[in-house]
């Protein structure tokens, strides 16, 4: 997109540093916006990667908000390929977040978002029931998760009600089934929650397909690819459009995740799909 207020543009106002933290012996990396004004406080992207993924996976993501003038906290949450102690890495998940937005005095903590993909996602679900329960002093206004990995019905019930949570799913994933944002939607105790499902561009050459590894922006053993339209238009575009509803007030109305375009590629003809969402009067 060229319009600067698309949220999935290449139009940036900011440059960025990255930092790498160290948090209880476990590196913790931070993008962090320039500031333009001494005053400038952004909100935060805490992101969970995906089963034997690093931030190099999704680095142009972060880059991308970045210059958007949005944070980005990347916890290495786990403890190897086999961890599957899914609360203890929800519980690691919330203490990294807490000790990088501790230690970047530009972040604000009333602006938080969790995120992520596949096991991630599965995990970042759960780490928000603790941060609510615990009344983490970062615990998140906003969630997007993408493709989880896992539901966990017994903490879904324990998010913030007032969370606004957006659940995507793909329609050529063939690894995870659908299930699972079908059981996050369902048993999530958040009032304003969505699902979307992003589709293929079938008629583009070449053929772009929403995989369960769409979310990557590198080639990695595996699965996905290097940046294409796919992130533009929807990872990016939900990932910015919510932080950027936080700035604005965290009304739950900007049109690019929470309205009328929120399904919009940006390319004629080409949709995606918002499954369920809450009622306008809610």
């Amino acid at each position: 997109p060229t319009d600067p207020s698309h949220p999935g543009s290449n139009v940036y106002e900011f440059g960025f540093s990255k930092r790498q933290l160290n948090c209880t012996g476990r590196s913790v990396e931070v993008l962090l916006p320039l500031k333009r004004v001494s005053s400038e406080r952004f909100s935060v992207v805490v992101y969970g990667h995906g089963q034997a993924l690093n931030f190099e996976a999704y680095r142009k993501t972060f880059e991308h908000l970045a210059k958007k003038g949005i944070g980005v906290v990347f916890p290495a949450y786990d403890r190897g390929f086999f961890d599957q102690d899914w609360n203890r890495m929800a519980s690691d998940f919330v203490k990294l977040a807490e000790c990088a937005v501790n230690q970047t005095t530009e972040f604000d903590p009333s602006r938080i978002i969790y995120a992520g993909h596949s096991k991630g996602a599965y995990v970042a679900s759960i780490a928000a029931a603790l941060a609510h329960s615990a009344s983490s002093p970062t615990e998140p206004r906003s969630m997007i998760l993408f493709a989880p990995a896992g539901a966990d019905t017994s903490t879904l019930t324990q998010l913030d009600p007032s969370l606004v949570l957006t659940v995507v799913t793909s329609d050529a994933d063939s690894i995870v089934d659908s299930k699972f944002s079908d059981q996050i939607y369902r048993m999530s105790s958040a009032r304003k929650k969505q699902e979307i499902r992003i589709k293929s561009y079938d008629q583009t050459k070449p053929t772009i397909v929403a995989d369960h590894f769409w979310p990557l922006t590198k080639q990695t053993w595996v699965g996905g690819k290097d940046e294409n339209a796919l992130h533009y238009y929807g990872s990016w575009k939900w990932l910015t459009a919510i932080a950027q509803d936080l700035d604005q007030g965290h009304s739950a109305t900007h049109p690019y995740v929470y309205g009328e375009l929120t399904t919009d590629k940006g390319v004629s003809g080409f949709h995606d799909e918002v499954l369920r969402s809450w009622s306008p009067e809610d």
